[in-house]
């Protein structure tokens, strides 16, 4: 008889980033109020028991899976902007990824855009130190395109609705929208950016 290959056995970290990337399914699938330890386990074909011996509370999967998914989207915005280019390829560079990502981490941008519904909830605090993060890091491309003083209040503004926008581009990937009418839509994301600057001139 043939003998069936032996299955690979996974190191507790990898076994536990196994399980993160399929919790990150279920709660894209569930949402994050609604996605359980059984689900991850019935997706990822182990045991509800193996499962809670890496999560041991539902508090504990919907932390691994927040501190995931905010880790993805902040390293994705923080390499986007990485390179010092002027602030109108900066930002088009950025929306362009943010855009891609719906398509390349759909999971990951669903989970993202539940958890921007949850203004009730105890996850709430966590989402605005995420979206804090990313606009400071938009921040720092605005301030490169400003006044030699630059108005910060209105570099603050501008960043918000930049990272607001994002929301936009990723519902539009998941529309199914031309790239024509998506890249329309960046070029009138970044140019209203940047026309907002000149107010401070």
């Amino acid at each position: 008889m043939t003998k069936k290959p032996a299955r690979t056995r996974l190191s507790p970290d990898e076994r536990r980033a196994q399980l993160i990337r399929h919790a990150v399914a279920c709660f894209a699938d569930h949402g994050i109020a609604r996605a359980t330890q059984a689900q991850v386990a019935a997706r990822a074909g182990v045991s509800v028991s193996a499962v809670y011996s890496y999560f041991r509370t539902r508090a504990d999967l919907v932390a691994a899976v927040l501190e995931f998914v905010e880790t993805t989207i902040a390293a994705m915005v923080a390499d986007a902007l990485s390179a010092p280019l002027p602030a109108l390829e900066a930002l088009t560079n950025l929306a362009g990824r943010t855009a891609d990502m719906a398509l390349q981490e759909p999971d990951t941008v669903r989970v993202w855009l539940d958890w921007s519904t949850g203004v009730r909830a105890d996850v709430w605090p966590q989402f605005l130190m995420l979206q804090n993060q990313l606009r400071v890091l938009v921040e720092s491309v605005l301030v490169r395109a400003s006044a030699p003083t630059p108005d910060m209040l209105l570099i603050k503004s501008t960043a918000r609705l930049f990272v607001g926008g994002a929301h936009t581009l990723a519902l539009m990937r998941f529309e199914n929208v031309s790239e024509t009418e998506l890249h329309r839509f960046i070029d009138h994301m970044v140019g209203g950016a940047l026309a907002a600057l000149k107010q401070q001139d």
